[in-house]
Formats: structure tokens, sequence, C-alpha cells
């Protein structure tokens, strides 16, 4: 065989391979700060309680503002409250299109990681301008705390229970 009297090239090939091969893998994720606008990004989002001791996460895009076009998007929850450490929920929220142009997903978590857990949106561009060249090259991502959501709806209702109890009108006594 020709490949025995070159162990040094086969050596190479090797370690080119491997470094090719790793080079694909790695990914590069960038922030975005604070916006006035919130990037431009018009969305709505719901949660729900589930059976057990989940909730079901509902997100609507209405427009992608600054960050058309979306690439992905993400319920996501970390061992640490500043959004960094270990990931401790990391679960897509498929986009489907809806009649009206908006994109809409669902997604179901576990109760306890309501607290910490954000939406993120990854985006390869921004305001019309790819990011995947120069020395930041990289997705760029923008987090929706959970928390917005969560006071629109309470969460205490019964898993027991196929019903949910209102709670007592508000008074409308004035002193």
């Amino acid at each position: 065989m020709v490949f025995r009297r070159f162990p040094r090239v086969i050596g190479l090939l090797v370690v080119i391979a491997v470094v090719l091969m790793t080079s694909c893998g790695w990914a590069h994720w960038y922030g975005l700060g604070p916006s006035k606008d919130e990037w431009g990004v018009k969305y709505d989002g719901k949660v729900d309680a589930a059976n057990g001791d989940k909730l079901i996460v509902h997100f609507t895009l209405a427009d992608q503002g600054r960050l058309k076009p979306i690439d992905s998007v993400f319920v996501m929850a970390f061992s640490n409250p500043d959004r960094t450490g270990k990931n401790l929920v990391k679960t897509p929220i498929a986009m489907k299109p809806t009649e009206a142009g908006k994109l809409t997903g669902q997604v179901e978590i576990g109760k306890e990681f309501a607290d910490r857990a954000v939406i993120r949106i990854f985006t390869m561009t921004v305001d019309g301008r790819s990011q995947m060249a120069g020395p930041m090259a990289g997705a760029r991502y923008y987090d929706i705390p959970l928390k917005k959501f969560l006071k629109k709806a309470p969460l205490a209702a019964s898993s027991q229970s196929g019903s949910s109890v209102a709670p007592p009108p508000a008074s409308s006594v004035k002193k």
C-alpha cells in the first residue's frame, strides 16, 4: 500500500480533519443590549398551567423588527439568575406561520423554571446586515423574560381538578 510509506502524511491528514470538523461545531452568540423599541420586535405571549408541574408557554411574533429574519426561538433557563451558568432548560419553540402573517408556537416547561426562564430569539442579521463576518462574527440573541407573561395569568390552577375557580369580583364600594 502507498499509505504505509507515508505515516507522517496520514498523521497530518488526521489532524487537519479533526481541526476542520471541530471548527464547524464552535458557535458564538452575542447578546443584544437593551433597546428603546425592543429592536422593533412586536410579540405577545401567554403562560398556561398544564397537567402536573408543567406550564405551557405560548409565544407569537407579530413583527420580527430589526432582527428580521429570525433564525430560531428557544425557552431557556439558567442555573444563575443573571443568565449565566449551566442550562437547566433549552427547549426550541417550533414557530409556524399563521394566516395573519404572524409566527406562533408553544412549548411545555416545568413550573420550577418559570422565574428564571427567558424566551431567547436568535438571529444572524441585525438591521439588515449579516453578523457572520468580522471579529465579532456569530449569532445575536435577544432575551425576553418569561416573567412578563406570568403577570397576566395566575399559575395556581390545580392539576387535580379539570375546572378552575375564578376570583371573586372586585368590590365597587367607594370610600
